[in-house]
């Protein structure tokens, strides 16, 4: 019963040795006006002849503060760390010219890139390293087909890619949109 209890007061910011400003519970508090320190409550299991002796632990306790801390100065949070610098950008992906079989408009192309690029990711990665003014970009999941070894019967799936289908401002030369065949 005496852990519950330290855990309630621990929980709530209860302690008997405290004065509790701002706090409306009328059940357990008894709401008291003193003129050194105005309105204030105590708790019920207090009688009226402990206030002072509550108010002269509360002035104890301030004046141990002002020991403790005699400027009062209160501690700033800072970061131990320093401050970061300017972000480069070093890209760990590829972006493969894909020659579609399927015939597309004059400014579309086909790329093969990683799963895990997002469509502003290509985007940003065709204009700000290419220079090339994107309008669009439409993207499509493929899973790698599956390749079987016949010496050995063994199957294995090839690593899985994205087609991304490209708009641009401009006409793709023919050769490089559509796979001769």
């Amino acid at each position: 019963i005496l852990y519950k209890f330290i855990m309630a007061t621990k929980r709530f910011g209860y302690h008997m040795d405290h004065l509790h400003f701002h706090v409306k519970n009328s059940r357990k508090m008894n709401y008291l006006r003193h003129k050194d320190y105005g309105q204030f409550s105590t708790p019920k299991s207090h009688n009226g002849a402990c206030v002072q002796e509550l108010i002269n632990n509360h002035k104890h306790k301030l004046d141990y503060e002002k020991y403790l801390n005699p400027k009062g100065l209160k501690p700033t949070i800072t970061n131990n760390f320093p401050k970061m610098g300017t972000e480069h950008d070093f890209v760990s992906h590829q972006m493969l010219l894909y020659k579609s079989f399927k015939p597309y408009k004059r400014n579309v192309a086909s790329f093969r890139c990683s799963p895990f690029m997002t469509k502003p990711e290509i985007k940003q990665y065709l204009m700000k390293i290419y220079g090339l003014n994107v309008i669009k970009v439409h993207t499509v999941n493929k899973q790698g087909r599956i390749v079987k070894n016949h010496q050995n019967n063994t199957r294995w799936r090839k690593k899985d890619w994205k087609k991304a289908i490209v708009e641009f401002d401009f006409d793709v030369e023919p050769s490089l949109a559509k796979h001769d065949l």
